[in-house]
């Protein structure tokens, strides 16, 4: 949003220098995107205010889902993060929460276009 794309940099980033990583989240983000509502809290789990964290050792990337009538179902990654301690992943989670308000706050706009990427194999 606003040319930010908080999750493509870490993602980017993330495949640089660990490819192991970003296959796992790569592929994780795909088992998601298969179900409706994917339940595995293991590697995948509700934080609050609709906001999900794909969970790795170590890592951790934020998403949230949508609907969008011409497209389908979507899920929107915001941001990643190392697990770090918890003052970081509270920080990265309430980033998360934030970039999801602001984009179903934009998406209620009339001159809001949504497009839509995939990560880069």
């Amino acid at each position: 949003m606003d040319g930010k794309d908080h999750a493509d940099r870490f993602l980017t980033q993330l495949r640089k220098h660990d490819r192991n990583q970003w296959d796992f989240i790569r592929k994780r983000i795909r088992a998601v995107a298969n179900h409706d509502r994917y339940a595995n809290e293991l590697t995948f789990k509700h934080v609050g205010e609709g906001v999900f964290e794909f969970k790795r050792p170590g890592i951790r990337l934020y998403a949230f889902y949508d609907e969008i009538d011409e497209i389908g179902h979507l899920i929107l990654c915001t941001n990643g993060g190392g697990k770090g301690n918890r003052k970081e992943q509270n920080a990265d989670i309430q980033s998360a929460k934030t970039i999801r308000n602001a984009y179903f706050s934009a998406k209620l706009l009339e001159d809001t276009r949504i497009i839509l990427a995939e990560p880069k194999p």
